[in-house]
């Protein structure tokens, strides 16, 4: 009889047991499996790498403008510009270009119709440029000193040549945010759209790993970051701390999930930051004048700027959905259905 009770007594503890260790398993305490990993990914990326490599093209964006000079005793003035006045008092008209770079990505093709994501601020330079005298304690006023109108810009993107100038399909200055797009009939090049999922930057967490594409001073770079977050976040704003330089504009951001096989599109860099400085050169060509001697020659004003390396801009995904969503009825109405790229969004 003692046998039975210390035998059904042993079961009893296990199923207690055993219940104990369900009741555990079953709370739904979150592993982090699904969340971006925050460290180098234990796959070989290499080849995925590559292939979105593919879809991030360079792009150059040449502006053509009239410059008008004006001397300082010809007085004109700001009024004078709008008036449209003073161009007959200009002692000199020059042509000059203008060309900003920056990245892009194809994220579109069909029909012939290729469109890329991009930066407002790379395809969108300033239809007038005003330059002043400095002013002066005998008269206080600015009058202008030179002043250019655009006459025309052009949209280029290296590997797609043979499309000829991409047009702005749509734009949002104030987030910098744009889509160009051109029907290439005759297209002569390769073209691979990025085929990756979209992503959610809501979901990165301090720490966050990211990949960015782009192309500093015309090469295309890969370089990795670590997400900051941002103090308000309604659209999931964050920051990395990559080293990036100009022409990274409009480059994409992705990151990977712990249970995913794929990198997902979180961002897209926005700004490089860099404080301007100007300093004092010796005239071009000038002979180099050895450091104990002291230079005689001619003195002109350069101009530079120092990047702040680590402080990036950058633009949510989130934040791209909602302009591709504001703009998609003249998207499609163009003949730019883009709704592969943009939805459905991974939930």
């Amino acid at each position: 009889m003692g046998r039975w009770i210390f035998w059904l007594g042993l079961v009893a503890a296990v199923l207690v047991s055993s219940c104990v260790k369900t009741k555990i398993a079953s709370t739904g305490k979150d592993t982090g499996a699904h969340r971006y990993i925050s460290e180098f990914p234990e796959k070989h990326a290499s080849d995925e790498i590559g292939k979105i490599t593919g879809s991030v093209k360079k792009l150059y964006s040449v502006s053509s403008y009239t410059t008008y000079q004006f001397k300082r005793e010809a007085k004109i003035t700001g009024y004078s510009i709008h008036m449209g006045t003073c161009q007959k008092s200009a002692w000199g008209v020059i042509t000059t270009n203008e060309t900003v770079f920056g990245t892009a990505t194809i994220i579109g093709y069909e029909n012939s119709r290729v469109a890329l994501l991009t930066c407002a601020h790379v395809v969108n330079s300033p239809d007038t440029l005003v330059s002043y005298f400095e002013s002066t304690d005998e008269d206080p006023s600015q009058y202008v000193q030179s002043f250019s109108i655009k006459e025309k810009q052009e949209n280029w993107v290296k590997g797609l040549s043979s499309c000829g100038p991409f047009t702005v399909l749509a734009s949002d200055i104030p987030n910098d945010i744009a889509i160009i797009g051109k029907n290439c009939e005759s297209l002569a090049d390769t073209v691979n759209p990025f085929t990756n999922p979209a992503g959610r930057a809501r979901e990165l967490a301090w720490g966050s790993f990211v990949y960015v594409f782009g192309f500093p001073l015309g090469n295309l770079v890969i370089t990795r970051g670590i997400v900051s977050l941002a103090g308000k976040r309604p659209m999931g704003e964050f920051s990395i701390d990559a080293l990036l330089n100009k022409g990274y504009s409009g480059g994409i951001i992705v990151a990977l999930r712990h249970d995913a096989p794929d990198f997902e599109l979180v961002g897209m860099v926005k700004t490089v930051n860099s404080t301007h400085e100007d300093f004092l050169k010796p005239a071009s060509g000038q002979q180099r004048t050895p450091d104990w001697l002291p230079y005689r020659g001619d003195v002109y004003v350069g101009a530079t700027d120092h990047i702040e390396y680590g402080l990036n801009a950058v633009v949510p995904f989130e934040a791209i959905l909602g302009f591709y969503q504001k703009n998609r009825p003249r998207l499609i109405l163009d003949g730019y259905n883009l709704d592969r790229f943009f939805l459905p969004v991974k939930p």
